[in-house]
Formats: C-alpha cells, structure tokens, sequence
C-alpha cells in the first residue's frame, strides 16, 4: 500500500529518501523553512553511476493527511524544525540524524509514536544533483509507542525503498556505537580538516586511544548490555575510517565552510552525560572548545 511521507530536511540524506520513496512510488512532501523554496527538478546520481531525474514536492506546510514523518535535520534543527508541528501529528514520527539528545528536547505527547534510527548510507549534495557516493544499511527501533508488529512494518517499507534496513529492540545501542564513531572521526578531521582515511596513521593513533578510553565508561552506563571493549571500538572506528577513506565528514565540511556544526550533540553529549557521573572529560571537552571556536 502506497503512502505520504512527510520529510522534514532536505539535505543529502533527506534527499536521498525522497528520492527513493518516490521510485517507489509514495507520495513525498519535502517540508522547508526556505524563503525561496528549492527547484523541483532534482537528480539523483546512484551508486551505480546512473542519473535519474525526479520532481520533488517542496511545501512550507503540511499536507492535511500523511501516514509517516521522516526528520533527517541537523540534530540541533529538530527542536526547531519538528516542535511547531507536534500538537497536530497523529501519524508515526522518524528521528534520523547524527548525535544524540535531541529526541529529549521535544515535548512529546504520551501518545506519539517515535523512532529513532541511524544510517550509514552516504551522499552528497551540490545545487540540484545528489550523489549517492556510499552504500550502507539503516537501523531503526522504537522510542516511544510503537510496537514489534509495528517497527517490522516499516522496516519492510523503507526496506523496500533503500536497502538495507534493519530492525533493532535496543535501538539506544546502534546509536551509541554511531556516536562513538563520529566523536573521534568528525571532531579530529574537522580539525585537521582531513579527509577520513587519514586517521588512520600512526600520528592520530594515540589520541583517538585517549578519547575512546574516555568516552567507553560513559557509553558502558548508558547501555549496560553494551558488548564492545575499548579495544574493540577503536578497531571499529579505524575500519570506518579506511572504509570511507576518501569522503570527508560532515564536521569537517561544516568547518571548512564556517557553518554550524553538531558538535554539542556528538561530543557535547558524552561530556554531559560524563559529568553527571562526575568524570572530568577532558578529551572529548577539549574537542568540543576547539571545534566550537573554529565554527
């Protein structure tokens, strides 16, 4: 069964959705607090190399009738960009975007329906032409109201429209082990402003030991069924970084560029989460200051 599917941000991954719901032939609106709403001509250029031409719907209002709301902002554009809406939606709400904390900013209603997900499917944005430049898969898992039956119901959808996807019953977990990743690859190539395989190299490797063996207790009491050693994050994060060795990080281009960045949500989240247990943090706050005082 065809349905309307509300994005609301339409950067590189919500583009990238849209893209491929409406090959699937759902109806998607593209919510945008632009003046000037975006062209409705946009190509998509897939992994494979092929381009394809769709007319997207860009709208600064909401259809009067939509079955899913898919947010894929900037973390710190969630509040912002879903807050205004909450009171009126009925239908299911996604939270796909990097860091975490952002969910616990929205006032919600006992019965609003919430996921959340992470994905690490790549692309990349200029003017009207998206490229997809990595394939990955998305986990999605219930924050709030929506049941195993449920959660599998839209995983078969968004599976049959951008594979791969995945459910997960604690999807706290794939978020934390997204969120390490990106506390030691986004500040430290923002910084350097490197691409990603170049932390990989035996200068870096000290320091990327030092925030991971920091960050590990806080994400260990987080999730007490956490299941990776410090050892064994630190692998995980040098095999991102040599799988995506020659993409640059969003913290990165948002640096380069002098724009926001989500640092607060990445790193500023484990630094608070930290100090309520009364850590120090020093690596991941001195991260935080010196990208903070960059962007």
């Amino acid at each position: 069964m065809k349905k309307h599917i509300v994005i609301i941000g339409h950067g590189a991954i919500g583009l990238l959705w849209a893209h491929h719901f409406i090959k699937a032939q759902h109806q998607v609106t593209l919510l945008s607090r632009r003046e000037q709403l975006p062209p409705s001509s946009q190509t998509l250029i897939c992994n494979n190399g092929k381009s394809t031409t769709n007319q997207l719907s860009f709208s600064h209002n909401m259809p009067t009738n939509y079955d899913l709301i898919l947010v894929t902002t900037k973390a710190y554009q969630v509040h912002n960009g879903l807050s205004p809406l909450l009171d009126n939606i009925t239908a299911p709400i996604i939270l796909l975007h990097n860091g975490m904390g952002a969910v616990e900013t929205l006032s919600l209603k006992a019965s609003q329906q919430v996921m959340l997900a992470t994905t690490t499917h790549g692309a990349l944005l200029v003017k009207e032409q998206l490229t997809h430049t990595g394939l990955g898969k998305t986990i999605i898992g219930n924050y709030q109201k929506i049941s195993p039956a449920q959660l599998a119901q839209w995983q078969h959808l968004l599976q049959d429209c951008l594979p791969h996807v995945e459910t997960h019953n604690n999807i706290t977990q794939p978020l934390l082990l997204k969120l390490a990743i990106n506390c030691v690859i986004n500040p430290l190539t923002a910084i350097a402003q490197c691409k990603n395989g170049e932390l990989t190299k035996p200068e870096f490797q000290t320091q990327i030991s030092a925030i991971v063996n920091e960050l590990h207790p806080v994400i260990f009491h987080l999730d007490n069924t956490w299941p990776y050693t410090a050892s064994a994050l630190t692998s995980i994060i040098i095999d991102v970084a040599t799988a995506t060795a020659e993409n640059y990080s969003s913290m990165a281009q948002d640096v380069k560029y002098k724009r926001q960045t989500e640092i607060d949500f990445i790193n500023g989240y484990i630094v608070q989460q930290g100090q309520r247990l009364g850590l120090a943090m020093i690596e991941n706050k001195a991260l935080l200051h010196t990208i903070k005082n960059t962007s």
